[in-house]
């Protein structure tokens, strides 16, 4: 097992990544080559002051301790585009691209950054790294929500973001058969429960499965070790690996 307070000098050897939980939705993602990228990091308390919703864990890192070469935001919601931590974040690594959707766009134009808005469907390239924006389902709550689908050195990796299971938006990604997934499992706010959850991973048939957005705040529930059990029954093949905040596994 890794700690997140690693990521800056441990690199997995060729052929695996390491994927560290920041707790919520956030994750660091690292490559054999030192490649790093965030999605989501929530590492304050700015939920709490905005809408009275407290941590039941403190951030497993400090923000002006992550560091990466890549950013990416799946919405505005302040649990996963986080205002109290982005400017240390991106200060922090000045040279990192930032990718994010339209409902962002507000908040990110305010800031001296150059950034780059992507939708679902795109598809960008970086060396032997590959972006895949995938749709997801949060409804009215953010209708223009993505998932992202990363693939480099062999691995593909699809996070799904926050969304429903609602087939006909979850297919195309479905049917891309990734070999690591990582689903939102809280069923709250419009997104997947354990148990779609765990249908989720069934229809990728992946190797591996992550399980996040769960045990942040009282308010969303979900259940780890429950949607482990679904997936040991749906997808014996799967392994799923329920990490704790600041954790990381070399796969």
């Amino acid at each position: 097992m890794y700690n997140i307070n690693e990521h800056s000098t441990r690199v997995p050897p060729k052929g695996k990544i390491a994927v560290y939980w920041l707790g919520g939705a956030g994750f660091i993602i690292k490559y054999s080559d030192g490649f790093t990228i965030c999605v989501d990091p929530y590492l304050s308390d700015s939920v709490e002051r905005l809408f009275g919703f407290k941590r039941l864990y403190p951030a497993p890192i400090k923000a002006d301790k992550l560091f990466f070469d890549a950013i990416f935001m799946t919405h505005e919601h302040a649990d996963h585009l986080d205002e109290d931590s982005f400017d240390v974040l991106v200060k922090n690594n000045a040279g990192c691209q930032i990718y994010a959707p339209i409902c962002c766009d507000n908040f990110l134009k305010s800031k001296k950054r150059a950034y780059t808005l992507v939708k679902p469907g795109d598809d960008l390239y970086a060396g032997d790294f590959t972006l895949k924006v995938t749709k997801a389902d949060h409804g009215e709550l953010s209708p223009h929500a993505v998932g992202y689908l990363f693939e480099k050195e062999n691995h593909r990796i699809w996070l799904t973001g926050d969304t429903a299971f609602t087939e006909e938006v979850l297919g195309p990604a479905i049917d891309m058969k990734p070999d690591i997934v990582l689903p939102c499992i809280n069923g709250a706010y419009g997104n997947m429960n354990e148990e779609q959850a765990a249908q989720l991973v069934a229809g990728c048939a992946p190797a591996h499965a992550v399980p996040m957005h769960f045990g942040l705040f009282k308010e969303h529930g979900g259940d780890a070790v429950k949607f482990e059990m679904l997936v040991r029954q749906l997808s014996p093949k799967t392994r799923v690996h329920v990490l704790a905040p600041g954790d990381g596994i070399e796969i």
